[in-house]
């Protein structure tokens, strides 16, 4: 039986803010020495800058609108998992088992949606159901399949909704 421990990952959204503010900062640097170089002129730019003036606005430009629409992407919203906290604060469950195989794309989106709410979840517990017979028979055609403390709570894909009505109605746990 393959486990894998699942530790923090960033999600889709995380992963567009650093590209975004690069674009961004990059467009407004250009679009700013286009602003110079056409107002005051600037010497000891490489013949190319001088050659293809439209292509330069046109990529600060695409950087602008790119980089701000990635951020604007990465900010979260009010039905995002980042901005969701449940009323009492703390640790659901002892135990989280995210039963997957490989080439899943369901499973890797439910490791996703977990990783969201590991504020409020145990460490997540992958377990490739294909290493284990029993396992494989048992969820063969419903994979991912969510375990807490041993209770089957998800099958298939994970709805958010739920899964904070899960978080919402379990008393938190002392954790060690």
């Amino acid at each position: 039986m393959t486990h894998r421990h699942s530790g923090p990952r960033p999600n889709a959204m995380e992963r567009l803010s650093l590209p975004g503010t690069i674009a961004l900062a990059a467009g407004v640097i250009v679009l700013v020495l286009q602003g110079i170089e056409s107002a005051h002129g600037i010497p000891g730019m490489p013949r190319f800058w001088h050659q293809n003036q439209p292509l330069w606005f046109l990529l600060g430009m695409v950087g602008v609108v790119v980089g701000w629409q990635w951020l604007w992407q990465s900010e979260p919203r009010d039905d995002d998992a980042r901005s969701w906290k449940p009323a009492v604060p703390g640790r659901r469950f002892r135990r989280l088992t995210l039963y997957t195989r490989a080439n899943c794309s369901l499973c890797d989106e439910a490791a996703e949606v977990l990783t969201d709410y590991s504020n409020w979840l145990p460490p997540v517990d992958e377990v490739d159901i294909d290493s284990d017979p029993h396992l494989a028979q048992q969820f063969n055609t419903c994979v991912p399949v969510v375990a807490c403390d041993g209770k089957v709570r998800f099958r298939g894909r994970i709805d958010e909704t739920l899964l904070r009505r899960l978080i919402e109605g379990t008393p938190p746990i002392a954790w060690p």
